[in-house]
């Protein structure tokens, strides 16, 4: 038999697929379940099932049943995305940038006055945005001063308490915020010697310096008196800085 006569018989020998082995039918009627090696026009080559090579002669072969590939197998599951953080931690130092919802003043204001604030800008953590700009902050003043009445400087110290981050308020510490008005002690001084020269010449156009001395001292302490420090003030809207105290692990923001 010729090549190109074999080739048209093998291609009506195979004459399907789905079984679970390649099937060589004989003209017999004998069927045997192996697996199909080779073929030309005059043999085909076949492994049977028992693990035994045979060869058939092409004459003796009514169809070869070819068993189908095995399915591909399925794809890999694409791999999960790595859990998202629930925490993270933020560094000390890291600062702080508050903008005053109450307003402040060392006329009015006490140590251990609360006030409340908004973050300005995200505080990022590791990388991740622990709190949005807007979250509520919370702080106390610790300290606030009005100048005196002869001598002194008004002072002003805040520091931060907690941040409200999910619905809820965590607590944080920073350094302190401190401000300080200029001294009143200066133009105070000046203004005391001025009475005492008033006092001078009061005293001369009497004729009793000491009375005027006295008069001088008098009318100096009353001036000086009558003018106070500067209190300082912190309006609402005011943009403060503070930095974090310690490293602090924060819930991240949803």
């Amino acid at each position: 038999m010729k090549k190109g006569a074999f080739v048209i018989l093998l291609a009506a020998l195979v004459i399907g697929a789905g079984a679970s082995a390649d099937t060589l039918s004989l003209r017999s009627g004998q069927k045997v379940q192996g697996t199909f090696l080779e073929g030309d026009e005059n043999e085909v080559k076949f492994l049977g099932a028992d693990g035994q090579f045979k060869v058939y002669p092409v004459p003796s072969v009514s169809g070869i049943t070819f068993a189908a590939p095995p399915p591909p197998p399925p794809p890999a599951p694409a791999a999960a995305p790595p859990p998202k953080p629930t925490s993270a931690t933020v560094l000390a130092g890291t600062l702080l940038y508050v903008r005053m919802i109450d307003s402040l003043d060392t006329s009015k204001t006490k140590a251990g006055d609360l006030f409340t604030a908004s973050l300005d800008s995200d505080l990022v953590g590791n990388g991740i945005v622990v709190a949005r700009r807007g979250a509520s902050i919370r702080g106390k003043v610790t300290k606030s001063e009005n100048a005196g009445r002869v001598v002194g400087k008004s002072e002003l110290q805040l520091e931060l308490t907690s941040i409200v981050i999910n619905g809820t308020a965590h607590t944080i510490s920073t350094s302190g915020f401190q401000r300080k008005g200029a001294s009143s002690g200066a133009s105070s001084a000046k203004k005391t010697a001025g009475g005492a020269g008033l006092g001078a010449i009061i005293g001369g156009i009497s004729g009793n310096a000491g009375k005027g001395a006295a008069i001088g001292a008098t009318s100096g302490l009353a001036l000086s008196m009558a003018t106070k420090g500067e209190p300082i003030r912190v309006p609402s809207e005011t943009l403060l800085e503070f930095a974090l105290a310690q490293p602090t692990t924060l819930p991240v923001s949803k």
